[in-house]
This record gives structure tokens, C-alpha cells and sequence, in this order.
């Protein structure tokens, strides 16, 4: 049986906000989320989107709907007012001119929740670029937000205390814009180190403060909530099942409106074989959702994989997607075609983007329309056609910086193999065409750069705030390939120095931005270093190398990473030229060394150091091990007394003695868990 429901002024008046568009491919109207079944029937409606006539009906799932359009009449039918709300989107993307085709659709999700974490590292958004997201979230049918940025300290490390009454008007607001756009709203609580103390006295007051803190949020208007243990704490599976449970069964279930609990795990990662991921699943209420970020940090997610990960869980995982965020390389962007997810029924899936919020809608805008329906979703027309649709007035030029700007990673080993396809038509050009290839594709991005520089602080300032340096540094960057392919030493110099100036612009830019503790996350822009910028130097390294002026400056070589720890061993370094400084940081992750497990940094030939700094998050890895150095490259190890403050390590070593490779080393008996914020040494100059 079929009832009227739902309002249709009521859903009209938040459709009629919207302008209405159209995308058409060359077999027709293209809508996103791609629908289910879209049957175009021919000819148009001579009915209005206000004239729609929305029904309550059975059997169409939780936010399915189904759309007839008629010569004169439109009706749609839905279970819920998300589903009617969806359907209105559709139509938004069917009219044409104010004209609807006549067409019969039938659709719903593959993914019950569908969305974005705010959950990295760096500048959370902030409310004004939340509440656009809501916008963006609602228009795309994606339906679950969770508000969990590391950097802010009423969600992590100062969450006993209560937020200050402008953060509480602020949630509000964005309460508000989740329930308009039907977007499930959750508040994660980071509970790092907490519970630690067993004594039941501390027991007690840490889930008091607990209450204390949800009820607060509670009052505010959250009805959804989730739990985070990762990158802070020890892996204790036991307690974390406890807290989930307590928080659970004491504190939502007595509430009686809230949504399922989501717990981020503290091991996050990986297959079937963490004994974490054992007990969690074993001991956690099997309706609490448990996130998982795939065989890596940053990683593909296979369906088997994925299976795997559910045998440990006992429950689907809730996928916590590390793509496109860039908070381990935020001298990067990430802009490219959204892939390597396979269809498998997750109970949810959320993606971590970028700070960059406007620069991640391209890749969240294929993330909607793949999770809505997997089988349909085609990676290359919705890259392509959802450049078009957020940048009409420069999609062509958008187009050419985007290919350019998609892998987060310079070396794949880094992060166990995982990449991005980056410049992949340039590189078969420039198999079979060598430098006419370079020149050919250099001169395409100074246009695009130019292109850009002209069309976006006009018809898009927030995402021209956001990526205008990379713009400006992609236009340094193909003249400094058109002179290496070319041969022009007075032209590459003149192209490299200014890169380098808009660089430090930029790092100057940011730092301005960013709290003094997270200045030293930015080492500038680059753009295209996977393909692109390779094949420049090659050039340039040909085309300079008996011109030791140039080649010397610009092509320094320093050290690599070492170890037995994979996770920093495989991580890139960068050289601080200034200050003549060979850094590893960035590694954002919480680290386990086993007894004897050990990280450092090996010089080049020729290259002595002579000041080793080491910043530890925590004084247990300063407290259980000891700094080794070399002469021979590390075949052999000295220990060397250095300074220690708390968390730090850090002291002159003999600038004589020609030292060539340094490492830390667990020196106890018992694993230690920890995180490097800083690892430099001062190069003999």
C-alpha cells in the first residue's frame, strides 16, 4: 500500500536553494551517485520539480526511492525522508532547464554508511568549511560525518574537560546542516592514554569524566558517537572492548536514541592474524562497528583482505579509508581518480581527506558515487566528469594539474606499495618520444598553471586559497623541464630558484597558520614527483653533468633510511638546506620496536656528520635505548653519550671523527612503543 508522507513544500523549499544543472554523457543524462536503474522514456515532463508528488512506500530500503517521471506528473516514492531527500537530489541532476526528461529510476545504497572522518593530522577545517562539506555531503547522498581531528585537544588529549561556549554554538550550527542534509553527525572521543591505572579508585574516575564528558555532548545534540584508541596508547584489546561495552551499555543504550557506537582500534591494520583484533571482536557487543584502514596504513581495500579482517572482527569492518589525506606529505596533493576498492558489503566507509578541504572534493565526489553503487561506478568518467561538474570554467586546465597531482607518495616501498597513477599519459608519451614528450607536456601545464592563475581566485577562492602555491610551483616546474629537455643552464637555474622561492613561500605561508608544534610538518610544494619531476632531472643530470655549477646545487645526496623497523626504514628524507640538515620526521604513525629493533639514517659517500637531535613523543624510547653511531656506513656501532630532557635526545658528536651513519636502538628487554616527531643530524659542511 501506498500513503502520502512526507511534506512536499517542505522538501521542495531546501531543493529550491539549489541550482538546478545538468551533466549529460554521450549515451545520455549522467546522474551521481550513479542510480541503480535509470530508464529514460522519452520526451520531457511539462511538470514542475515543486509539482512533485512525494509517497511513503514499503520495500524501497532505508534511503532507497524510486522516481517516475511523466508527461505531466512526477512521483516519487521513498520509506524515509532521506530517501525522498535523495530522490530530490536525483531530480536536481535530471532537469534541464528547468524541464525534467520522463524517466523511471530505482535506486538505493550498497553502503549503509557512507561519508568522511575528519581524522588527520594538521588545521582541522573549521566550522564554515564543515558546514560547506554538509552541503557537498547532502548533494551527493554520502550520510555519515565523524568529527574526530587529531589537533583538536577537547576531542584528544584535554577531552575530561568541556568545550568553551564558542565551540558549542559552533556544533550547533553544524547539527543543524547534518540533520537538513541528513548526515549522521558523530563526535569521537580520543581516549589516549586514559584507563591506564587498573586500581579501581583511578577506574572509576576515568569513566566518571567519561560520563561526564558524553553526557556533555549529549546536552549539546550529538546522538551519534565513536571511540578512538589509535596512534596514543598501549594495545591493550581487553580494555578497549571494556570501554566500547561500558560506553555502549552504560551510556547509549540508557539513552535509548543514539546511534551505533564506532570504536577505532588501536591496531588498525592488517589481515587475520593480530591477536588485538582476536579479543576486540571477540569481546566487543557485536552491534559496535570496529574501523580497519585496510593491509596498510594507506592501502587498496580487497575484498579479501577484507574478509580476512572480518574473520578477525567477527563483523564486517567499518572502513577507515587513508585517501587522498596527505597529513604524512603535506607538501602534496591529492587530486586523482578515486579506485581500488573492491565491492564487499561493509558495514560502513569513511574517507580521512586532506586539510585541503576544497582540493579533496574530487576525490570524495568518486568515493559517493562508488560507495552508493560499486557495480556501476566507473573511475575514469567520474574523475573526468566530476572535474567538469565542480569546475566548469577550468575543467580543461584542472584536468591537466590533477593528473599531475594524485600519488601522496614519492617512493610506493614507502607505504608497502601502495600509489596512485600520476602522470601515466605523459609516461607513454615520453617512451616513445623521449624530450619532444617533456617539452610537448611541460609547455600543456605552463598553460594550465597561467589558465588557473587567472580563472580560480575569481570563480573559486577557497580552492584557489588552498592550492595556489602548488599552481604557481607547477608553472616553475615545466619550465624547468622545458630547459632541461632543451638544455638551457641560464633558464633551468631561473626556473629551479624560482620553485625554491614560491617553496619557502608557501612554508612561510603555512607556518604562519599552524601552532609552533606543527610548524615543522610543511617542507613546502612540490608537484608530480612520482613520473614527472624524475624525468626532469634525468634530463637535467644528462644535460648538466659537465656543468658541475649547476649539478652540484641541485643535486645533492645526502643519506638514506636504515633499519630493521619497516615502517621507518622505508620512510623518505629531506635536506634542509640552510641550516645543512639531513631530517626524517612526519611519521605520524605509533611505532613497536621489539628487543634489538632499531631506525637510523646512513650518509652518502663522502658525508659526516656531527649533531644528532632526536624527538621522541613520550620518554620511554629515550628511557630504554641507546644512540649508536658509525664510520663504516653501519658496519659496525659505537654508542655515544648524548644529552637527555624528557622525550628528547640530543648532543654534539666529534665533527673529526668522520661518523657516516647513526641509529637508535631498543636496548631493553621489552618491546617499546613510540613515535619519532623529529630525527635530524647536522651535516659537516
Amino acid at each position: 500500500m501506498v500513503q502520502q508522507m512526507f511534506p512536499v513544500a517542505a522538501i521542495c523549499m531546501a531543493f529550491a536553494i539549489m541550482q538546478v544543472g545538468t551533466v549529460r554523457a554521450e549515451n545520455g543524462v549522467r546522474v551521481y551517485p550513479t542510480p541503480k536503474r535509470l530508464e529514460m522514456t522519452g520526451g520531457v515532463s511539462s511538470a514542475k520539480l515543486n509539482d512533485a508528488k512525494v509517497r511513503k512506500a514499503k520495500g524501497l530500503g532505508e534511503e532507497g526511492y524510486r522516481i517516475v517521471v511523466g508527461k505531466e506528473t512526477i512521483t516519487i516514492e521513498a520509506s524515509t525522508k532521506a530517501g525522498g531527500f535523495y530522490a530530490l537530489q536525483t531530480l536536481r541532476q535530471l532537469a534541464s532547464g528547468g524541464a525534467v526528461p520522463c524517466c523511471t529510476v530505482e535506486d538505493s545504497p550498497d553502503v549503509p554508511l557512507r561519508g568522511v572522518v575528519e581524522g588527520f593530522y594538521g588545521r582541522p577545517w573549521g566550522t564554515d568549511g564543515r558546514l560547506d562539506l554538509m552541503e557537498f555531503m547532502g548533494e551527493y547522498k554520502m550520510n555519515c560525518f565523524i568529527y574526530g581531528p587529531k589537533d583538536d585537544p577537547y576531542h584528544h588529549y584535554r577531552w575530561k574537560e568541556a568545550y568553551p561556549a564558542e565551540f558549542v554554538a559552533d556544533f550547533h550550527r553544524l547539527l543543524d546542516a547534518a540533520k537538513k542534509n541528513h548526515v549522521k553527525f558523530y563526535w569521537a572521543v580520543h581516549l589516549g592514554d586514559a584507563f591506564t591505572d587498573p586500581a579501581p579508585d583511578a577506574r572509576n574516575a576515568e569513566y566518571a569524566a567519561l560520563w561526564r564528558k558524553l553526557d556533555s555532548m549529549y546536552d549539546i545534540g550529538f546522538r551519534c558517537f565513536a571511540v578512538f584508541f589509535d596512534d596514543f596508547g598501549n594495545a591493550n584489546a581487553e580494555l578497549h572492548a571494556e570501554i566500547s561495552n561500558r560506553i555502549k551499555r552504560d551510556f547509549l543504550d540508557r539513552k535509548g536514541d543514539c546511534a551505533p557506537l564506532i570504536v577505532c582500534p588501536n591496531d588498525y591494520v592488517g589481515d587475520d592474524n593480530s591477536k588485538y583484533s582476536h579479543i576486540i571482536g571477540e569481546k566487543a557487543d557485536k552491534d559496535i562497528l570496529i574501523m580497519w584502514t585496510g593491509m596498510g596504513v594507506c592501502s587498496d581495500i580487497t575484498a579479501d583482505a577484507t574478509a580476512k579482517r572480518a574473520k578477525a572482527l567477527r563483523r564486517p569492518p567499518f572502513v577507515w579509508w587513508n585517501w587522498p589525506v596527505n597529513d604524512f606529505v603535506r607538501c602534496k596533493l591529492v587530486m586523482g581518480r578515486t579506485y581500488g576498492v573492491d565491492e564487499y558489503p561493509y558495514s560502513g566507509f569513511v574517507s580521512n581527506p586532506m586539510e585541503n578541504l576544497e582540493a579533496s572534493k574530487i576525490a570524495l565526489f568518486g568515493i559517493a558515487d562508488m560507495l552508493w553503487n560499486r557495480r556501476d561506478f566507473s573511475s575514469f568518467h567520474n574523475w573526468h566528469d566530476g572535474i567538469q561538474r565542480l569546475y566548469p570554467f577550468a575543467a580543461k586546465a584542472m584536468l591537466q594539474f590533477c593528473g599531475h597531482n594524485t600519488d601522496p607518495h614519492k617512493e610506493p616501498e614507502a607505504m608497502g606499495g601502495f600509489y596512485r597513477e600520476e602522470s601515466e599519459r605523459f609516461m607513454a608519451a615520453w617512451k616513445s618520444d623521449g624530450r619532444a614528450a617533456l617539452v610537448r607536456e611541460c609547455e600543456a601545464n605552463v598553460a594550465a598553471a597561467e589558465e588557473l592563475s587567472k580563472v580560480l581566485p575569481e570563480k573559486a577562492p577557497k580552492l584557489w586559497r588552498e592550492i595556489r602555491y602548488w599552481v604557481a610551483f607547477f608553472g616553475a616546474q615545466a619550465r624547468e623541464g622545458i630547459a632541461a629537455a632543451k638544455g638551457d643552464a641560464d633558464a633551468y637555474v631561473k626556473a629551479k630558484d624560482e620553485g625554491k622561492e614560491i617553496q619557502r613561500q608557501q612554508k612561510a605561508y603555512f607556518q604562519s597558520l599552524a601552532p609552533e608544534w606543527d610548524r615543522c610538518r610543511c617542507m613546502g610544494c612540490v608537484t608530480a614527483t612520482r613520473h614527472l619531476q624524475k624525468v626532469i632531472d634525468d634530463c637535467a643530470k644528462e644535460s648538466f653533468r659537465n656543468q658541475p655549477d649547476v649539478y652540484a646545487r641541485y643535486f645533492p645526496t645526502v643519506g638514506t633510511s636504515i633499519g630493521t623497523i619497516s615502517a621507518v626504514a622505508g620512510k623518505g628524507q629531506h635536506f634542509e638546506r640552510g641550516e645543512a640538515l639531513l631530517v626524517m620526521d612526519n611519521i605520524l604513525e605509533q611505532l613497536t620496536a621489539k628487543p634489538g629493533d632499531w631506525f637510523g639514517m646512513k650518509m652518502a659517500k663522502f658525508v659526516t656528520f656531527k649533531y644528532v637531535w632526536l624527538d621522541f613523543e613520550t620518554p620511554d624510547a629515550v628511557a630504554n635505548g641507546r644512540v649508536e653511531v658509525s664510520k663504516d656506513g653501519g658496519a659496525t656501532w659505537q654508542s655515544v653519550s648524548l644529552e637527555v630532557d624528557g622525550k628528547l635526545l640530543f648532543g654534539h658528536v666529534d665533527a673529526n671523527a668522520g661518523f657516516n651513519a647513526v641509529r637508535w636502538i631498543n636496548a631493553s628487554d621489552r618491546p617499546v612503543v613510540f613515535k619519532i616527531v623529529r630525527f635530524n643530524v647536522d651535516i659537516v659542511q
